[in-house]
């Protein structure tokens, strides 16, 4: 199969008006290319596992813009976009930590400020509820105290300012857009598909190790978007105990 991997998913760099549930079909073929090169080996030649891998990885190839794979030049929007969410994602840590210091003395105050994913989507949401929080003078000072930087708050608030501005640059920079591409939607279709028949293959293959179904369960979600309900759906079902 072609060796093409998303390396980070941080790093994806789609147009901006995709909808959550298409990134996150893209983002599960990701997560299931690093799957298959741990696991390939485990299905025998010809089988539907192996084409259905093989395609997976061609599909993502198609969908990811030249610019965001591993291995080219990501163009000057993207690469400057990139470059910020990795700056907001190492404040995020950093507030953390330091708000899991300050609940040694404060019990529960680091409930408020854990990190996610470090998806795009999960950095903006986690940056805009940290913000939240910090709002409150009183609250900043806490971290200032543990040497936060004076204008981390205001730092911060810059950088997403700035993200959605290079958010724009990036689609100048490139045309088309996924949204309305009717063969860009029919791959995300065949992709969902790929996704159902490869869960069949490796709920097979692996039925009696509960461990690799977990790691496959992680692989093949995909997430919900942040706007969808959550609380009238009920969990997916735990992967298969071995017999």
């Amino acid at each position: 199969m072609p060796s093409h991997e998303i390396e980070s998913e941080k790093h994806l760099s789609l147009p901006n008006n995709m909808k959550d549930k298409d990134y996150s079909v893209i983002e599960a073929l990701g997560r299931i290319n690093r799957f298959a090169i741990n696991h390939l080996a485990a299905f025998p030649a010809g089988s539907q596992a192996l084409t259905d891998f093989a395609r997976a990885s061609e599909i993502v190839t198609e969908l990811i813009p030249s610019d965001s794979q591993p291995g080219l030049p990501a163009s000057p929007a993207t690469a400057a976009r990139n470059h910020l969410f990795d700056e907001v994602w190492e404040d995020l840590l950093a507030i953390a930590d330091t708000a899991r210091s300050i609940a040694r003395k404060e019990p529960g105050f680091a409930a408020d400020f854990r990190v996610g994913e470090d998806t795009h989507r999960e950095i903006i949401a986690t940056a805009k509820t940290f913000l939240a929080k910090l709002k409150d003078p009183a609250t900043a000072a806490k971290f200032i105290a543990y040497a936060m930087p004076a204008d981390f708050v205001t730092d911060l608030e810059n950088d997403l300012a700035a993200i959605d501005e290079k958010k724009s640059e990036q689609t100048d920079d490139r045309s088309g857009d996924i949204s309305d591409n009717a063969h860009n939607r029919n791959l995300i279709k065949e992709a969902r598909t790929l996704i159902k028949s490869l869960n069949t293959s490796v709920n097979n293959r692996f039925r009696r190790d509960s461990i690799i179904l977990t790691e496959w369960a992680a692989a093949a979600r995909i997430h919900r978007s942040t706007a969808a309900s959550t609380t009238n759906q009920s969990p997916p079902p735990p992967p298969a105990n071995p017999t």
